[in-house]
């Protein structure tokens, strides 16, 4: 499914899955992306649907906006786009093609578990390639400062013990775990689960992704700096790339496995 990536200076701030024909951007809350700023108009903008295409279009805002850097009025979206209105930047990811909606329901909201916090500024150099992000003899964590903080090294899970009761013959499904391992470093065999819709990874400035769970599975996207993430072995393009179990990540020099079990 399209969606739309919201972030000020660098702070991502919500995803919004693009779920109807017409979505409206502006500074009044019924908008369905709204941005309550003075540097927005209350009716922006939209993303109109026309077959299989979705539009930018400027609703004649007093202020403009900027598509991939050049003021624009109404464009065809690509994967990986950049809308600019105001400070705010809204990063398009095309997804799976959308269907039309006839009753117009509301776009879906997701609440960033980054919302309202800055990735911290580091002033480390870019890493070596194969060199952990961070190294410092009084840094004990190998990750760049903006990693998940949800971070865990994992335990076996204490072993159950026998009752004296009846149970049901048949035992339900246990839920699937999903995490990222760590491969290398001082921090090799932790885990960051993904219990949440994103999960940003990286260092600002050098090289940020995120990994957002759809109802089709889980997707890394890049998101800032000149080398892209690398997946067993190929280096990705702006296009979302889909995550399957054992799937080796390579980022900001460390290496992590897609875990679904």
């Amino acid at each position: 499914m399209a969606s739309l990536v919201l972030s000020l200076d660098g702070e991502m701030i919500r995803e919004f899955e693009i779920t109807k024909p017409r979505i409206t951007i502006g500074r009044r809350p019924y908008n369905d992306v709204p941005i309550d700023n003075l540097a927005v108009s209350g009716e922006h903008a939209a993303i109109v649907q026309i077959g299989n295409d979705l539009i930018f279009e400027d609703g004649g805002s007093t202020n403009g906006t900027l598509l991939n850097g050049a003021s624009v009025e109404k464009q065809l979206l690509k994967d990986g786009d950049v809308i600019e209105i105001g400070k705010y930047h809204l990063r398009f990811f095309a997804g799976k093609t959308i269907t039309a909606q006839p009753d117009f329901e509301k776009t879906m909201l997701i609440r960033s578990p980054f919302a309202g916090m800055h990735l911290k500024l580091d002033d480390t150099p870019p890493a070596a390639e194969g060199a952990l992000p961070i190294d410092a003899p009084t840094h004990l964590d190998p990750f760049p400062s903006t990693f998940s903080p949800e971070i865990k090294t994992h335990h076996a899970p204490e072993p159950l013990v026998a009752q004296a009761v009846h149970v049901a013959t048949e035992t339900p499904p246990h839920p699937l775990h999903y995490a990222l391992k760590v491969l290398n470093g001082k921090q090799s065999g932790a885990e960051i689960p993904l219990t949440k819709p994103i999960t940003s990874l990286g260092k600002k400035n050098v090289q940020v992704a995120m990994i957002t769970r759809r109802p089709n599975g889980f997707f890394l996207n890049h998101v800032q700096g000149d080398k892209f993430p690398i997946v067993n072995g190929a280096t990705l393009n702006e296009r979302p790339c889909p995550l399957n179990p054992d799937d080796v990540i390579e980022l900001a020099g460390v290496r992590m496995e897609f875990l679904a079990k």
